[in-house]
């Protein structure tokens, strides 16, 4: 089948807010290639797919820029790829804190610092590549959580393919539970899992599913819209947490968040920052 890709081209300051709007579209992972400026590029099987998800996209981009601000796209078709393998092979091993390394079984593994260890996993659109502001945000946040305080229990709302919980798991957490919606992630996360020897410390239930026992902390770390319904709709475990970290949003998006923190009985406490993202923590 041929690789058919949205190329949406945009300015490195406004990257995070294009980036932002296509997920919300419907895009389910994306590349950011090297170069001047910023170039973000995302699969489907059909061209009219990927019309439909821009066209949703530069909508509402056009409610917060000005039509000189708009990004750019063209659609390409590669009859000589598979989408769901080409964007794999360009992969390449993140530093998620100074201590952990997230790895992709596609790649050679990194020789490591003294104190370092390695959390494979392998690719899926459902998670992309672990190169983002707050996922590092949030590794960051948990891992020293967990080595001050370690063996307590995560509970990681939208959970992807399970990294903040390998994270957990990792830094001193006794065990980590993920929720998570989308089929594909669910077994990618169990995948994970067992790539990193962890199938008994770190579970995965689809978010529908009741979420049992008592956890020290509960982590959010998904887009703006999904991360406001999941902030209305807290399971009653997510709501007797002592603490909760809510990232996936922007420096401009706070008040927005603040409000539904607020909403689910938490009090703001502390703000942490990377670029344009934020990571706010917060206390019942």
């Amino acid at each position: 089948m041929a690789t058919v890709r949205l190329v949406v081209t945009t300015t490195k300051k406004l990257a995070p807010l294009v980036s932002e709007a296509l997920f919300a579209a419907g895009a389910q992972g994306l590349e950011e290639r090297p170069g001047r400026g910023a170039t973000l590029v995302t699969y489907a099987d059909t061209k009219q797919a990927l019309a439909t998800l821009f066209k949703r996209a530069q909508k509402s981009l056009a409610a917060a820029l000005s039509p000189q601000q708009l990004p750019s796209h063209s659609i390409e078709v590669d009859d000589a790829e598979t989408w769901r393998t080409a964007w794999t092979e360009h992969l390449r091993p993140v530093a998620l804190t100074p201590r952990l390394v997230l790895t992709p079984t596609t790649a050679e593994a990194p020789v490591l610092r003294r104190g370092q260890s390695l959390i494979f996993y392998q690719p899926a659109l459902a998670f992309g590549d672990g190169d983002h502001p707050t996922t590092r945000l949030a590794s960051r946040a948990i891992e020293a959580h967990y080595r001050k305080t370690p063996g307590g229990a995560l509970l990681d709302i939208g959970a992807g393919t399970g990294v903040l919980s390998f994270v957990a798991v990792h830094s001193g957490a006794k065990r980590a539970l993920g929720t998570e919606i989308d089929p594909e992630a669910l077994q990618a996360a169990d995948t994970n899992a067992a790539l990193n020897g962890l199938s008994k410390s770190a579970r995965f239930i689809h978010s529908s599913k009741r979420v049992s026992g008592n956890f020290d902390l509960a982590v959010i770390n998904i887009e703006l819209r999904p991360l406001l319904q999941a902030l209305g709709s807290l399971p009653a475990a997510a709501r007797r947490v002592p603490k909760l970290y809510i990232t996936g949003f922007l420096a401009t998006q706070l008040a927005e968040v603040t409000a539904a923190v607020k909403a689910a009985g938490f009090q703001p406490a502390q703000r942490q920052r990377e670029g344009d993202w934020l990571l706010l923590k917060a206390n019942r």
